[in-house]
């Protein structure tokens, strides 16, 4: 924790009264990997500032009012409530479980006998696929098109018609 004083002495009660009101953060379970307080003083008005980053991911807020301690007190709410929410994120997301498809009626439970393929997919426009196509049923053309950008397939049905799939 780094705490600074622009145009200011921070006093030692300050710093402890500071580092007390941030330890109810730690009600969170994070451990902030940075945190830095910087404290200033215009005329009347008391800001204060932080940026606090945990897990890479960065938190700042910044809060002004006529008394100090006031000020350190709403800065911590501020930063509390961006933890709470980012945190309730993580475990929200955290309790999801994967839904797995049931498998075909009759599908065998060992794929031991599953060939992986790593086709060349090539960037041609679709007169070029067409051209590259077997004529074979069931023969089929992966490339990426020329005038969309996107992954497409080209297929040749059983009756010999040229389908384009466009997931």
């Amino acid at each position: 924790m780094k705490i600074t004083g622009r145009h200011m002495v921070v006093t030692s009660a300050l710093k402890r009264y500071i580092k007390s009101r941030f330890e109810r953060l730690e009600r969170y379970d994070v451990s902030p990997d940075r945190l830095e307080i910087v404290l200033s003083v215009t005329k009347h008005q008391h800001t204060a500032e932080v940026v606090c980053s945990i897990r890479g991911k960065r938190f700042q807020a910044k809060t002004s009012t006529t008394e100090m301690y006031a000020t350190v007190d709403q800065l911590v709410d501020r930063l509390d409530k961006q933890i709470r929410k980012y945190k309730e994120r993580r475990v929200a997301h955290k309790g999801r479980k994967k839904t797995q498809l049931p498998a075909p009626v009759g599908a065998s439970a060992d794929l031991n006998d599953l060939k992986i393929v790593h086709p060349k997919i090539a960037v041609l426009s679709r007169k070029e696929a067409r051209d590259r196509l077997d004529a074979d049923p069931g023969a089929m053309v992966l490339f990426t098109c020329v005038d969309s950008g996107k992954l497409q397939i080209l297929r040749r049905s059983e009756t010999g018609h040229v389908v384009l799939i466009d997931p």
